[in-house]
């Protein structure tokens, strides 16, 4: 009976008819400006499901103020742990998931993941994702940033999935300090 119940739980939150992006499959995307340069979720944000988009979560963000350098941003709410590490000129095609946490396949050579990254032609950044419903591990790689504010990625989605929280601690404070 236990099992039946959370079935129900789980439909009432999501739908089935919510598309979900396919796994291992190249896609190109071109943003035309940064968010914080004219431009907007839609013209700036990349949505990889119905999910993402109807919670307005983006999955990655384009961002950078005018005339500054531009980066990319996993994290756009208050409780999103996303972050983004720069895997440098790499084959897109051969970064498997592996690869994404340790490129090199060998001890004490992981890769350094941070809140965000500065945008770099060529470069191949894996963005692991771990937001309060969506949960994924997507690479991407730069294939055009014009000075107009244009850019072209290629992106290939390794894990992708929707999440429910069954229990959570209270009191989550990006500030509170421990006693």
């Amino acid at each position: 009976m236990k099992k039946i119940a959370s079935f129900l739980v789980l439909t009432s939150l999501y739908s089935f008819a919510d598309v979900l992006p396919g796994l291992h499959q190249i896609k190109t995307i071109t943003l035309p400006s940064p968010y914080s340069c004219g431009g907007s979720y839609e013209k700036s944000a990349i949505f990889l499901s119905d999910f993402s988009r109807d919670k307005n979560a983006p999955d990655l963000l384009y961002n950078g103020a005018c005339g500054s350098e531009n980066n990319l941003e996993a994290s756009t709410a208050g409780d999103d742990f996303s972050l983004i590490a720069d895997l440098g000129e790499v084959n897109l095609e051969a970064v498997t998931a592996a690869k994404a946490f340790n490129l090199k396949n060998m001890v004490g050579s992981d890769n350094t993941f941070k809140e965000n990254a500065k945008i770099k032609l060529k470069h191949v950044y894996a963005v692991l994702t771990s937001k309060a419903e969506i949960r994924s591990l997507i690479i991407y790689k730069v294939i055009s940033h014009n000075k107009d504010g244009r850019l072209t990625l290629q992106y290939a989605v390794k894990s992708y999935s929707l999440q429910e929280t069954i229990k959570e601690s209270s009191g989550f404070d990006w500030e509170k300090k421990n006693k």
